[in-house]
C-alpha cells in the first residue's frame, strides 16, 4: 500500500471518527451518495434522449 493512500484512509478515519464497522458503512454511504446518484440521472438522461427540466 502506497504511502498516499495509507494518508487518504488515516484521513479518512479522522474526518468520519471511524470506530466501527457501522462507521465505515455510514461513511461509504456519505461519500458514493451523490456518485450512485448522478450515475442514475446520467442513466436516465441517456435513456430518454434528453435532460428532465
Amino acid at each position: 500500500m502506497s504511502e498516499d493512500l495509507k494518508n487518504i484512509i488515516a484521513q479518512l478515519i479522522k474526518e468520519y471518527d471511524i470506530k466501527a464497522v457501522e462507521d465505515i458503512q455510514d461513511a461509504l454511504k456519505y461519500l458514493l451518495d451523490g456518485t450512485i446518484q448522478e450515475m442514475l440521472e446520467s442513466e436516465m438522461d441517456e435513456h430518454l434522449g434528453y435532460r428532465e427540466y
